[in-house]
């Protein structure tokens, strides 16, 4: 019986980032300058609570407004009212009701004396924890369920006074107890294996081809869906990033080439030989994200594999040529946006030296709070201590990879913050492409919380003088 009360609030299945479902955005509603915070519920239906801070004062109106995707603009519900919270006149807050599973596009609207905007913000929605019920209501429900068991068997022997009447009564009722938790444990099991929002786990395997290592995905073939339906998100179909499992001390990121609906391959850079976590991340032409996880042990070297740029060391030219959004034949040659890197833990917590005599700093001061929200700041130095500027790297000024010690979070940023581009721009078709990040600029910045305490590793990739650089850097959330 309690099972069968757990089951009746299930919900449907998604996918989210490793270990960090709330969506963290940062950008402009017309001429405002907002940062979105978005809090899933646990289980859909369900409320998400949004918080949207806004720069400037003299604000009037925030409101917010989820439109389920393929639902079309008639069927969303009316915008809902943030209202203020107190003692902080830039932070605004909105319930808002999630009915089903799926992509969303949520719609922020600010309106000030200086004008009024929006901005589409790209929410999956999913089931993200297995319900469970407090132990007392669990006791109160299995003494009732004796009660009535119990009434249900004086009934019958009541009705039907005879010698064998409650033997057969027990027996039958308990056949059909035994058969609905039956029932219920297997529904548990399909809900655990298939409905709650988690990474999809693939195959990964290593193949030589002449003198080139190639990394080959292939998806379940028990799967119903395909990567046959994609869409190219910073230009590439794929970011997929190894993580070595030894010691954290080596990462990639990459970006294969889709062979058909089932398989991925790209060419392998010269990493340590060794076992390797991998995560990639697909956008789907619904705007839906999937994570894909699994692990992969590497052989040693070949040597340096061929690139679409000049090699350089450890690292590679960023060109950012087009990739093919269909399927492609075997790769030869590196993206020319893959990069890698590999060194010890830093010596200092908050500095890290970068290839080519530079280094790169991490600004925050103070400790994190697990759950609290914060601005992750990264500035680039010459071995002068003079800035060097920053160039775009498939886009943007920076990515960020974020990874707990224990591997239960992973999570890759943006200086958007944690949506995907291609599910915005999807979502929202009318949506105003990103201005460009000003020239000259030495630091990048990325909106997030930390959802548990622990140790973290963060690896962030900016390019400067053509290359791109990762610095590294352990931090400690309480």
């Amino acid at each position: 019986m309690k099972t069968l009360l757990l089951l009746l609030l299930l919900p449907l299945l998604a996918r989210a980032h490793v270990g960090s479902p709330n969506v963290f955005f940062e950008g402009h509603a017309g001429p405002h300058a907002v940062r979105v915070s978005i809090r899933p519920p646990a289980a859909i239906p369900g409320f998400a609570q949004v918080d949207v801070r806004v720069a400037e004062e003299g604000v009037r109106i925030v409101s917010v407004q989820p439109a389920f995707q393929g639902a079309g603009a008639p069927t969303a519900p009316e915008p809902t009212l943030a209202t203020a919270v107190a003692g902080d006149a830039h932070l605004f807050n909105a319930s808002i009701w999630l009915l089903r599973r799926g992509s969303y596009a949520i719609h922020v609207a600010v309106e000030s004396p200086r004008g009024s905007g929006t901005v589409a913000v790209p929410l999956q929605a999913s089931a993200l924890s297995r319900p469970e019920m407090p132990p007392a209501l669990g006791a109160v429900l299995s003494i009732l369920g004796l009660v009535l068991f119990a009434s249900a068997v004086w009934i019958a022997t009541a009705a039907v006074p005879r010698r064998f009447t409650a033997l057969a009564a027990t027996l039958l009722l308990g056949g059909a107890l035994t058969g609905g938790a039956v029932r219920w444990r297997k529904m548990d099991r399909e809900f655990r294996s298939n409905a709650l929002a988690q990474p999809r786990a693939v195959s990964a395997s290593v193949r030589t081809a002449g003198s080139t290592h190639l990394l080959q995905l292939t998806r379940d073939a028990s799967t119903t869906t395909t990567w046959d339906t994609l869409a190219a998100d910073h230009g590439k179909l794929m970011h997929l990033f190894l993580i070595r499992e030894a010691d954290g001390n080596a990462i990639a990121h990459l970006h294969p080439v889709r062979r058909d609906g089932q398989t991925f391959e790209g060419v392998l850079p010269p990493l340590a030989a060794g076992a390797y976590h991998l995560y990639g991340e697909l956008t789907y032409e619904t705007g839906s994200n999937e994570t894909l996880v699994t692990s992969v042990t590497l052989p040693s070297p070949l040597g340096v594999p061929a690139q679409t740029a000049v090699n350089m060391a450890n690292e590679v030219w960023c060109q950012s040529p087009p990739a093919p959004v269909g399927n492609a034949a075997q790769p030869f040659a590196l993206d020319a946006d893959d990069s890698w890197h590999a060194g010890p833990r830093p010596a200092q917590p908050r500095t890290s030296p970068l290839m080519g005599g530079s280094r790169m700093v991490f600004q925050n001061a103070g400790d994190f709070i697990a759950n609290r929200e914060t601005t992750l700041r990264f500035a680039v130095f010459d071995s002068r201590g003079e800035a060097v500027a920053l160039q775009p790297y498939m886009g943007m000024l920076g990515h960020a990879v974020v990874r707990h010690d224990d591997g239960a979070v992973f999570t890759h940023l943006h200086p958007l913050g944690t949506i995907s581009m291609a599910a915005q721009e999807m979502l929202t078709p009318r949506a105003a492409t990103p201005a460009p990040p000003p020239p000259g600029t030495h630091e990048v910045t990325f909106p997030y919380a930390f959802p548990r305490d622990g140790d973290y590793r963060i690896w962030v990739q900016v390019r400067i003088n053509t290359r791109v650089v990762t610095g590294v850097f352990d931090v400690r959330v309480r």
